[in-house]
Parts: structure tokens; sequence; C-alpha cells
């Protein structure tokens, strides 16, 4: 069976009787798993989501589901553009293609615990940063290490495939897998040596060490493989493959999936090969259409799934099919695999009833990879779903996933066009919901009730998603709270984040935030967002980008000071520049930051920007503007929560008295004056001294006040009522207060 062949149409295996409401063939029955290896997958897959916020493998767990159910620092209460954004990007050397994965707690060369992120690039180049750095921006990795072996990664110019055009070169293109006990990281590279006649392309499978990146296993090996094949397809040509699915490893086996260039119309043919684990020696080479061609395993990037039982399963895209039957080709079809002692090959299928029509058409099925859902409710409690190019949702029976039919699909439910055009990557699961991300449509979200689908959408999110590989999608949640659902669009990058209980709620969105300050940079198509520890890590064109909770800014001394207009304040103000509280508020060293008055004319010292120091503060010194005001200073920088200071600039010590009104009235003997005798007492800049008493006196005329000494009120001035005596002549009315020139005012009477 590592021929790729299914033989004698799946016959000479030990029969296994399907479910008996379905009209099926008798398929093999697979070499029973052993508890152990149960015990096994159960910590690799499903219980992954539930341990440490690990993601070794693509999509979270060899389900597919997308899915880190740890996520206690990131929730809806905190992701909006106010409080989450993008942190930093980390510059690497080429295109990350392949999913970022998350290793926490890894005792690194550097003798130091890290939780680490690693990226690997189409320049064949691994990275392992720190995943809780806070230099920002270009952070030395711990390691990275090269895997071009003397060679280069394989240029598109050398193909004339136009098909790939928004790459430069092929080198990492699959997502890389880490063994549970984080010892481990599993890569295969394309390189080419010489040139021209002489060029030799290759690819090699590594075991890294995931603490120095140096070659494990005796390793790297060289991929190859020979199988059965009446028309000269038998053996691997890694001139005309890729290797864009992600690896899978389960229960000591790393499976290794292989289609087309993309240009080659009919050169290739879908591989999956399946190496020990431990010694890197090849265990199957299975071939889809050994007597046909095509027939890729690209799924979009999505890796081969496993389910809790063991079994693989792989989408195909379009191809030959002729079924177990004929040449054992199968193009366009899910298919269920596993072992019989050192034998590997199909145990059950489904190929949609219009087969021909989706290869003729360019509609792959295997555009897609198979999701596998958690044990449902009903008659069919093992179900898987797939989708493709065709935009067709199938819910498949992992027990009898239906084969072929030449007129309906016998498949447990079948929604056409769930999404409008082409399904890639692969679906999300959280919460008995399935989410589902199409080109030219909006994202939606279908509930599973009793083991079935919603046959329409519950919810669907307001942002519609173009081509170019619209979209692809991650889960964060606290067990089956505070979920959220992330969102990479490729073309137009962004990155978003929606209710998954109602996508039309949006809590964030990148192209929100002022001045550019959450840009993503550019993305290759059907990248996957990775959400570990409160920050996602989407990978990009030349860099790692990361985004989370902002850091902020933090008065540390100088707030709520007051001082007379035009002075320096007594404290120096004083900044500092940390990490959100949610990872352990860091200083940060080299922040620029600018603090503002708002014009109102204060003069900072040194000038603004500056950049925070050692213990991540800026600190300098504020004179106050001429005008008595409150003053509120604002200190920012691109990225960071900002601050405020509130201080206030107060009037100065009296210095002279002005006559506001009233002065030269004219009344007759015991008359009150027309108007009040106003004086205004003011500072050296002449602005107002409110709470200033200042004295009248009419210097024995023997008229009256009302009161006096009156108060200044908040603008400096003292107003007064005065009633002439009952003398005829001219009265002086003196003003006075205190260290400043009395006034004099004139009143007639007569």
């Amino acid at each position: 069976m590592t021929s790729g062949a299914v033989s004698s149409g799946l016959q000479d295996w030990n029969a296994e009787t399907m479910n008996r409401d379905r009209k099926v063939s008798h398929m093999p029955r697979p070499q029973p798993v052993t508890t152990l290896a149960v015990i096994f997958f159960l910590c690799l897959g499903f219980s992954m989501a539930r341990g440490q916020n690990n993601v070794l493998t693509q999509h979270n767990d060899n389900t597919r589901s997308g899915l880190n159910a740890n996520e206690t620092l990131l929730t809806p209460a905190n992701v909006n553009v106010n409080s989450f954004g993008k942190l930093f990007a980390q510059s690497v050397d080429g295109i990350i293609v392949g999913q970022p994965l998350y290793a926490s707690g890894v005792l690194m060369n550097d003798g130091h615990v890290h939780n680490v992120v690693y990226v690997a690039t189409q320049n064949n180049t691994v990275y392992a940063f720190d995943a809780d750095s806070t230099q920002g921006h270009n952070a030395s990795p711990l390691w990275s290490v090269s895997l071009n072996d003397g060679g280069t990664p394989d240029p598109i110019a050398d193909w004339g495939c136009t098909g790939l055009n928004y790459y430069t070169e092929i080198g990492i293109m699959g997502t890389p897998v880490i063994d549970p006990g984080k010892t481990t990281l599993y890569v295969v590279a394309k390189t080419i040596t010489g040139t021209g006649t002489n060029a030799v392309r290759n690819f090699s499978l590594h075991a890294l060490d995931i603490t120095t990146g140096n070659d494990l296993l005796g390793g790297p090996v060289i991929i190859t493989g020979t199988a059965q094949s009446s028309n000269g397809s038998g053996t691997f040509n890694p001139i005309f493959q890729m290797q864009r699915p992600a690896l899978l490893l389960q229960n000591g086996v790393v499976y290794i999936g292989f289609g087309g260039n993309g240009c080659d119309e009919y050169a290739y043919n879908g591989w999956l090969f399946a190496y020990n684990s431990q010694t890197l020696q090849q265990k199957a080479a299975f071939l889809v259409t050994p007597d046909g061609n095509r027939g890729s395993i690209w799924q979009g990037g999505s890796g081969p799934a496993a389910d809790e039982n063991g079994y693989i399963y792989v989408a195909t895209a379009n191809g030959t099919y002729d079924g177990p039957v004929g040449g054992n080709d199968f193009g366009d079809s899910v298919l269920k695999m596993g072992w019989n002692q050192d034998d590997f090959g199909v145990l059950d299928f489904f190929t949609p009833y219009n087969q021909k029509q989706l290869a003729q058409a360019d509609l792959d099925l295997g555009s897609a990879g198979p999701l596998i859902l958690p044990d449902q409710p009903g008659l069919y409690p093992h179900e898987l779903i797939a989708g493709g190019k065709q935009g067709t949702l199938y819910l498949v029976n992992r027990d009898n996933a239906g084969q072929f039919n030449a007129t309906t699909d016998n498949v447990i439910q079948e929604i056409p066009r769930a999404v409008v055009s082409e399904l890639t990557g692969v679906p999300s699961y959280w919460n008995n919901s399935v989410y589902v991300a199409g080109e030219l449509d909006y994202i939606k979200q279908f509930s599973l009730l009793n083991g079935l689908l919603t046959p329409q959408p519950v919810s669907q999110t307001p942002i519609f998603f173009a081509s170019l590989g619209p979209a692809s999608t991650s889960i964060s949640a606290n067990g089956n709270s505070n979920g959220i659902l992330w969102v990479v669009r490729h073309g137009n990058p962004a990155l978003f984040a929606f209710d998954p209980t109602n996508l039309a709620n949006e809590f964030y969105d990148s192209t929100q935030a002022l001045k550019l300050r959450d840009k993503l940079g550019l993305v290759a198509r059907f990248v996957t967002p990775t959400i570990s520890n409160g920050k996602v890590y989407v990978g990009g064109t030349a860099a790692l980008q990361v985004y989370g909770l902002l850091p902020s800014l933090k008065v540390a001394t100088g707030n709520n000071q007051a001082g007379v207009e035009k002075s320096i304040l007594p404290v120096p103000l004083s900044v500092v520049a940390t990490t959100s509280s949610a990872y352990g508020s860091a200083p940060l060293a080299g922040i620029p930051v600018t603090c503002k008055d708002g014009g109102v004319g204060g003069v900072f010292t040194p000038s603004q920007p500056q950049t925070t120091n050692a213990t991540g503060a800026v600190t300098f010194t504020y004179q106050l503007p001429s005008k008595p005001q409150a003053v509120t200073i604002t200190c920012s920088s691109t990225g960071y929560i900002g601050t405020s200071f509130a201080e206030t600039s107060t009037v100065g010590a009296p210095t002279r008295m002005l006559i506001s009104s009233g002065n030269n009235q004219t009344a007759a003997p015991n008359t009150p004056l027309a108007a009040p005798l106003v004086v205004t007492v003011v500072d050296a800049h002449g602005y107002g001294v409110p709470g200033v008493s200042v004295s009248f006196t009419d210097n024995g005329a023997g008229g009256t006040f009302v009161a006096t000494p009156v108060i200044t009120g908040s603008t400096g001035t003292a107003a007064v009522q005065y009633t002439t005596g009952p003398n005829a002549g001219k009265v002086i009315i003196t003003a006075s207060t205190t260290g400043v020139k009395a006034l004099k005012l004139g009143v007639t009477v007569q």
C-alpha cells in the first residue's frame, strides 16, 4: 500500500462494514490503535488547547480547529482600538507563508527559559523570537538558522511560472510542526544547487533542536519516493511539486503533503509522505493519482487532520478520479487514511458526484483542508467538514465517508453555496459553531444542532472579503467564554476581531487607528494568525507582525501643580513608558515621546519630542504660559496609550490698580450714582487678581458706600455703589489695597 494504490479496490484489506443505512462498499479495517496512542493523540490534539498557550501545529491542533481555549489576557473588553493594536514587527529575510508557532517555557541555549515564537521564510531561514520581548521593532532573534545547505531557495524566475508571481522564490512554505515535548521542530525546505542543466532541486526534511536550531536525528533527509504507476508518474519529482500544506505530527509519524506548483498543468501529482519522527526514516509514500495526473494536496496551507483514533484525513484537488475499482486515482476527494502493519493507504473516502465537472472547471475540492469536529449527538457522532472552490460545505461521516455516487452525494449534510466563491484554508470551530471564510463573501457562522449544521448562517460579519485569498481565521477564548474570532484579510491586508457569538459585532479593526498606527503590512495568501498569551502573531512578506494590548505612558512625577504664570513649575514632569500590565509592566527604553500643552504658550525644557532612557522615563521642566488658566499637557507616542498632566497657571501678586468704570459721574446731593464705581487689581502682566480686599473712602465728604471693603472677583474687579453727601462740590473717592498705589476717582455733586 505504500505505493498509494488501494489494492484490488480495497477488497484485499480486512473488510469493515460501514453504516448500514448507506449503500457503500466494504472498506478495510485499520490496525487497532493502542490506548497509549490514543492518550498521545489527546495530549497532542484535543487537549492542547486546554493546557498551556502552546501553538505547536497549524490551526492549533491536529483536528485543525483553530482554537486556543486557554487565552485569558485578550478579552472582548480590552480588544478595541483604544487598548489593543500593533506592538512591533520583527524583520526577517523573506516571505513568511506558514503560520507562526508558539512554544511556552523553553529552556534556550542562553540558559534562560523563554516563551518562543518560531517562523520560517521562503529564504529557507527559521527564526526563534522571544515572545515576551520588550525591545520592540527588529529585536535580535534568540537564534536563526539557514536551511539552504549550500544552495538557494528555488527562484520563481527559473520556473517561468506566472501563476506564482506573488512569490519570488520557493523555500519553506508549509507550516512546520513542533513535538508535544517541545524538543524538536520539523520543517521542510526546498533548495536548488547548481545552474542550468546541472541544477538539482530537492525538498529536505529537517528536525531542528528548538533551543538552538541545530539539526537533530542525523538530518536533514532528502524527500524522495516511488509508487506503482502505469503512466510514469510514480517517481516523486521535486521540480513540479510544492510543499504547501502544513506538516502533521501524529503518533510518532511526520506527514508531509505535496501538490502542484500552480503552473505545470499536468506534470504534477499529489503526494503524502510519512516519516518516522525519531529516525527520519521514510515509512510510506502515497500517490494520490498513480495512474492519472494532478490531485494535489495543498488545502490552502492547512495540514492533514487527524482524529482521536489516529486516522489521517486529507482533501485532494482537481485531478483524475476512477475510485478503488479503477486505477485508484482520488482527485477531488476527501480521504480517510490509516495503517495496516507497515502499509499506509486509503481506508474510506468521499468524492462529490460532480467530480468530473469540478476537475474540468478547476473547482478544487482540496482548496480547503478537513476540519474534524468533536463528537456530536445523534446518528453520526464522528463528523468532519470539508469544502472547496465550489463553495459547498460537506458534513461527512467519518465512520462511513460516503465514497462516490454518480447521482447524489452520500454525506450527512450538504450546503450548496455556503460561501459565494472559493473556500480556502480551513474553517474554525468553537462552542458548537463553525466559522467559514470564502472569497467574495462575508465570514459566516453556522451552528451545529444535534449533529447538523444550520442550513443558513446564524450570523455574518459586516465586512465583505474580496478575492486574492480573502481571509483566514483563528479563535481565542477562555474555555467557553470571552471568545474572539480573529481574521486576517490577505488582499488589502488588515487584522479584524469579531464577536463569535454574533459576527455582526466587530471588536477591532486594524484600519481604525489614526495615522496608520496599526497598519498590517503585506502578507502572503492564506496566512493564518496565531494567538497566544495575550498577543496575535501574523507572518508578513518581510516581518513577523505582533499585535497585543498596547503599552502605555504613565505620569511619574509633576502632576497637579500650580504656579504663577510664566514661572517654571517647581517639580519636573516625568513620564514612564511601560508594557501593558498584562505583560508585567516592564519599562521601555528608546521610545520617542511628545508632550504638548495644546498651544497655550508654555515652554518645555528640553524641547519635545524626547526619547525614554534606560528606565523608560522622559523628564522635563515646564514654564507656565503667561495667561492664568488650567493647563492640560498630553504626552503621546505612536502605538501607546497616552497620558496627561493637569497643571494650573495662576495670577501673580497685585502690582497696580486700574479704573474700570464709574469715574467722573455727576449726581444731586444725597443721591445714589447712576453706575457703580469699578476698579481692577492686576498683576505685573495685567491679569486681574481675584480675592483682593479693596477699601473705598470719600475722604470725609459725607457720602456712603453700600459696602467697603470689597473683595475682587474672578477677573480682579471690585465694584461699589456710592450715594453722595449733602454738600455740593467736587468729591475725591480713593480706592486702596495693601502694597498697591491707591487710585483716585472723581464725583461731582450739584
